[in-house]
């Protein structure tokens, strides 16, 4: 993906939110963890606690006593990590193994916080979590307040509190990844419209659909509105365009018959060679205006959205006509072409191009004129090879010829502008003519049209727009 992909940069966005949502859970599972270890502890410490509340006593010496000890090993071990100590009025008068010869500190003298958790410090710098009770006790003196005070080393919670962050931590990992994977599927199903509008507009880059339709939401439906009154307006233009070069053509007609009529007289007047002369210059004004309004038809059609045609069927049908069009020779017309190659191409231009160059090729060709059309599988594209036996043109002027509409002999009828005409239709397609020596001996006209044009439907009834 590039840096400017929108994919990429949504996604990107949201695998960092993600991982920074999964990172702050972390840290709130661990707090959350460390509350509910603390809690596990503190109901411990209350239930042993209860146990010495229930085994304190003071015997008739005035003396505190235990009729049970609390059973939890770590009191008979020095520094064990489980603490108590019980005493009157701040005096400590017994405790646990656990402490040896240490006293832990009194919270009495904060009585709201008694009977309630509270940190300390401990044997050795350790920090606990204490909790301390107060129990009023009968004795042969009266009653007496006896003051109790059970302590949990904080470091007998840490291992706890981290087992269950790394149970949790695989949860986190996974469920990371599952929103990952939930983004990925989202901005596929977001960006869809997006997709959906590139291929609309590739149908009709591809001048397979006129305008772009489709279902679109409501955020994206005011930009294909927006781009389809764009091709309306662009259409409308070429329309106007259009009917513009055809109103030249025909203003043109009248001022062209009129010449013809004055050449016409000269001749009838006994001057041939002034008649003769015009003629040639009405013939190749005649020519470059065909020329011109095939480039203005062939870019507007070009541009504009056509039907699709079956090319080898219209081939064949051109390649008929030429052959009865040469009565005065023999010529053979060799056609080799695939069963169906249907291309968007506007009807008109396909037969001018292969019209122009097999005649071309009729015209100069001494026996046989050789067509070819051919879809190229592994490069894309369409080719037309048109191939005869004439005498062809010296490489050095192929170009020139081309632009020009130069003839090379005056007596072959024509006007010389057949290859320019094809050349500019062709090129108006994206496409490329190259002009080379047959190996039949004559010119070769080598046609390429772009795989876009190429379309695997059958047409409409109507091929033409």
């Amino acid at each position: 993906m590039t840096p400017f992909s929108l994919r990429g940069r949504l996604l990107l966005g949201s695998a960092v939110a993600i991982i920074v949502a999964t990172f702050l859970a972390g840290i709130g599972i661990n707090a959350i963890s460390g509350l509910a270890v603390r809690a596990l502890a503190l109901s411990e410490i209350d239930e042993e606690l209860r146990v010495l509340l229930a085994a304190v006593d003071i015997n008739a010496s005035n003396q505190l006593v235990l009729d049970e000890m609390p059973t939890d090993p770590r009191f008979g071990v020095p520094n064990g990590g489980f603490y108590w100590q019980v005493g009157r009025n701040g005096t400590v008068e017994l405790r646990s193994q656990s402490l040896w010869e240490q006293d832990l500190p009194w919270v009495r003298s904060r009585p709201r916080e008694a009977g309630r958790a509270t940190d300390m410090a401990g044997p050795n710098g350790s920090q606990l979590l204490a909790v301390e009770r107060s129990v009023s006790i009968t004795s042969a003196t009266g009653d007496q307040t006896v003051d109790i005070v059970m302590a949990l080393d904080n470091g007998e919670l840490a291992p706890a509190r981290w087992r269950f962050f790394y149970a949790m931590a695989p949860s986190l990992g996974v469920l990371s990844v599952a929103l990952i994977g939930a983004v990925v599927a989202f901005l596929r199903y977001g960006l869809r419209p997006l997709h959906d509008l590139r291929i609309a507009l590739m149908a009709v880059q591809e001048r397979s659909a006129r305008q772009i339709t489709g279902q679109f939401p409501h955020e994206v439906q005011p930009l294909v509105d927006d781009l389809n009154g764009l091709l309306t307006s662009r259409e409308t233009q070429l329309a106007q365009a259009r009917a513009r070069a055809g109103d030249l053509a025909h203003g043109l007609k009248t001022p062209l018959a009129a010449l013809e009529a004055t050449a016409r007289a000269l001749a009838e007047e006994g001057m041939p060679a002034r008649a003769t002369a015009i003629r040639n210059e009405i013939g190749r004004m005649e020519a470059q205006i065909k020329r011109t309004l095939a480039q203005t038809r062939a870019s507007l059609a070009a541009a504009h959205t056509v039907g699709v045609l079956n090319a080898s069927a219209d081939l064949k049908k051109i390649v008929s006509v030429m052959q009865r069009l040469t009565v005065d020779r023999e010529i053979e017309f060799e056609l080799s072409e695939q069963p169906e190659v249907w291309l968007a191409i506007d009807e008109t231009d396909f037969a001018d191009i292969t019209g122009n160059l097999i005649d071309n090729a009729r015209k100069w060709a001494r026996g046989k004129v050789r067509v070819r059309l051919t879809v190229l599988e592994e490069h894309g594209g369409v080719e037309l090879i048109i191939d005869d036996d004439g005498p062809g043109l010296p490489d050095g002027v192929k170009d020139a010829f081309i632009r020009r509409g130069k003839r090379l002999d005056e007596s072959i009828a024509g006007t010389g502008f057949g290859l320019a005409i094809a050349k500019d239709l062709v090129e108006a397609y994206d496409g490329k003519l190259v002009l080379a020596r047959s190996d039949l001996g004559g010119l070769s006209v080598n046609v390429s049209l772009p795989a876009r044009l190429i379309k695997e439907r059958q047409p409409a009834a109507s091929m033409l727009t």
